[in-house]
């Protein structure tokens, strides 16, 4: 005996015997997923209670890359950051690890490789809160030289994709990787990502990457999952304003999920203002619609101007491009690496209607400690607002690319 006492040992008693619709209307009332967490790991009764309760999602959590967390205690109208204090999960204390996506409570890590430090020598799927990991293959590109096992026409555009199948020659760097279901649903979720004129696919059961290779992907493209497709967004370096969206639809073969068809499906010249260009920009799925969220700033990439929210309607010919001033009392969360819609109304007091942005070029050093703004949209009236936030001493060098939001969904 080590003198320990269990959760259940010492809830022996009418605290076992919560009813579960009073523990549902605690966890309610808890918006962070670490504290829900918490109320789960106190005895196997709660735990079971809980998992038959149905309170509104958490509040998104904003990741560091040695794994600390922001998470917020408020909702109503700008969340409010608990005590502006940080949480860590102890599950990697590799400080060069990188997060460059996340699906529910699943977030993809990446570590440098050994001697290319631009270069990933690993990519993996871990749960934040279970810590269940799925190792995915070494991130790899291709030769144009070597084993190209298909070329694809890009429709409406002259140009062409390389379909590649091999081991890897070099590593590359993935920038941003989605999913198209969370891991740990038994489907077989697709995971693609991004890397400079790169595409990459990989689901369940294959051992290396299937690559998409062309010189009309842009280094700046966003990707999101679309009804069954993959949709990447670019915006033009040479043309600041030229909206170019292309989807691509999958198939499975012999095990492998591989593109079937390319199609550049929107070319459209973006809303000018006046002395501004494209900052960044953003796709995410919002209530069945495909978003483009566009930061207008002058020049020096100093102030932001305007932020634009567009659904683009796929059904017309050309596609349409329509500017929207609500969400229907949603919030979007968005970062380089994750960004999603949140549904606000679930939450008693709550004011929807806002867009939360992490952005690189918010940041800041002040003494020895790192900052940086999240930057608050008021879509019905555009305006904006900004609080700052302190980063944990032990991830501030570097955090300028490594942020992302982390949305559990219990």
């Amino acid at each position: 005996m080590d003198g320990s006492i269990s959760g259940d040992a010492l809830l022996r008693g009418p605290w076992n015997d919560l009813p579960g619709d009073l523990l549902g209307l605690v966890l309610g009332h808890i918006p962070c997923a670490a504290g829900r967490a918490r109320v789960r790991s106190v005895c196997s009764s709660w735990r079971n209670a809980a998992a038959i309760q149905r309170p509104p999602r958490p509040l998104p959590m904003l990741v560091f890359s040695r794994f600390g967390f922001v998470s917020f205690s408020s909702f109503s109208p700008v969340m409010v950051i608990a005590d502006a204090e940080f949480t860590r999960i102890p599950l990697h204390e590799d400080e060069s690890l990188r997060w460059v996506g996340s699906f529910d409570e699943w977030l993809v890590g990446t570590r440098p490789g050994s001697v290319c430090k631009d270069a990933h020598s690993h990519c993996f799927l871990v749960n934040a809160f279970s810590r269940e990991t799925i190792q995915l293959p070494r991130p790899s590109a291709f030769r144009l030289s070597h084993c190209i096992c298909k070329t694809l026409p890009i429709v409406n555009t002259t140009g062409s994709v390389d379909i590649i199948i091999q081991e890897h020659e070099y590593s590359v760097c993935f920038r941003k990787v989605v999913l198209s279901g969370s891991p740990s649903s038994g489907s077989m979720c697709t995971v693609a990502a991004i890397s400079q004129c790169i595409l990459a696919l990989w689901h369940p059961g294959m051992t290396s990457w299937c690559v998409c290779r062309s010189f009309w992907f842009d280094d700046s493209a966003d990707i999101a999952f679309y009804q069954g497709r993959i949709y990447m967004a670019m915006v033009s370096t040479y043309f600041p304003h030229i909206l170019s969206i292309m989807f691509f639809q999958l198939e499975e073969v012999d095990g492998r999920v591989m593109v079937s068809y390319v199609e550049r499906c929107v070319t459209q010249t973006l809303p000018p203002v006046e002395g501004c260009a494209v900052n960044e920009f953003h796709i995410v799925e919002w209530r069945g619609k495909l978003l483009l969220i566009v930061m207008y700033a002058n020049h020096v990439w100093v102030e932001n101007r305007k932020i634009g929210i567009y659904a683009l309607d796929f059904s017309t010919n050309p596609c349409s491009l329509t500017e929207i001033n609500n969400l229907d009392g949603d919030c979007l969360f968005i970062s380089s690496r994750s960004s999603k819609s949140f549904p606000a109304c679930q939450y008693d007091g709550a004011k929807g209607d806002f867009v939360y942005f992490v952005s690189s070029f918010r940041q800041q050093t002040i003494g020895v400690h790192h900052s940086f703004d999240i930057l608050v949209f008021n879509v019905r009236d555009a305006t904006t607002a900004v609080f700052p936030v302190l980063v944990p001493g032990d991830n501030s060098d570097p955090f300028m690319d490594n942020l992302l939001w982390l949305f559990p969904p219990k």
